[in-house]
Order: C-alpha cells, then structure tokens, then sequence
C-alpha cells in the first residue's frame, strides 16, 4: 500500500472494512502528520501539544466523515484545507475567549469602581449629623418621596426640600473628601 496514491488510499479507506481500511488509513497518517504537526506548529502560535491534538483532529475528521472527499480531488490539497478550517476555528474561538475575557475584566473594574463609590459613599453618610443622615436615608435609600417624608415629620414639603438640600450639600463636600 506504500505504493499508492493518496487518492488511492483514501478511496481504499472508504470503500472497505477491516485491516484494509485500517492500513489505508495507517498509510496517510504517516505520511502526513509529521507535515501537518508542523503546520500545526507555526499556525498556532509554536504550541507542540496543541499542534499533536490538531493533527489527530484533522485525522478524526477523516475517520468520521470519509464520504466528505471527492476522489475527484487531490488528497494533499483537501488535507491541507481540512486543517486550515481547524485553524481557523480555533483562531474565531480565541477571539472570541479574547473578547468575553475583556469584557469580563471591564465588568470587574466597573464592578469595582461602584463598589468602592458606594462605600466611599457610605462612610460620607455615617459622618452626616444623625437628622440630615435619616434624611438622606429616608430620600435616597428607602426611596420615600417628598410628601411620604413630610408625613413622618409631620412638617411642610417645603421644608423637607430646604432640609435635603442642604443634608445633600453637606454629603456632597464629605464625598468629595
């Protein structure tokens, strides 16, 4: 079988069982995957590992869908494109892993910021005199509005807006500190 073509030997691949197939198949496999390990190699970045898993892929591919080769075809040009689709597959899901980890590591950093204000945040209102604090907290923490709040003082609106202006005005030279 040494002597075949390679069209010869994966049209012996398709067309028979048993220890035929097998050698057939034996045949191409040593006859290209030292080539494709190292197109594997340079393609991906000079990772021998991953270059070994890719040759045994390119082969898989064979082993799985051997009706995919037109014997029409030359068998080197096919093999060749077979694992230039790896590649490139490989390429898309880096790129992709590339930019949900970006994405991930921008969350963690907006995450962070809000995180750090909010606390930044809190300890401006804990140094608020307790009445402004309550304010603060009945307004922007618990969401009551204006009329809610001059309910529970039992004071005008009016006056519940001229306090949490100036609790608000008071936060804000403690935030900004």
């Amino acid at each position: 079988m040494r002597n075949f073509s390679d069209e010869k030997l994966i049209e012996i691949y398709k067309t028979t069982t048993g220890s035929q197939k097998l050698k057939a198949l034996n045949c191409l496999y040593l006859r290209y995957s030292d080539a494709l390990k190292n197109y594997f190699f340079f393609a991906l970045n000079y990772d021998t590992e991953k270059a070994k898993d890719f040759v045994h892929d390119t082969f898989m591919k064979i082993i799985e869908s051997p009706e995919k080769f037109d014997t029409k075809l030359k068998f080197k040009p096919w093999i060749y494109k077979v694992a230039s689709n790896l590649c490139k597959n490989d390429y898309r899901k880096l790129e992709i892993i590339k930019k949900h980890k970006q994405e991930l590591e921008n969350r963690v950093i907006q995450y962070t910021e809000i995180y750090e204000n909010q606390r930044i945040l809190s300890e401006a209102i804990k140094k608020l005199p307790q009445d402004k604090r309550a304010l603060i907290v009945l307004r922007f923490k618990i969401n009551l509005s204006i009329k809610e709040i001059a309910e529970i003082y039992e004071c005008p609106e009016g006056t519940i807006k001229s306090r949490l202006f100036y609790a608000t005005k008071e936060l804000s030279k403690l935030y900004k500190n």
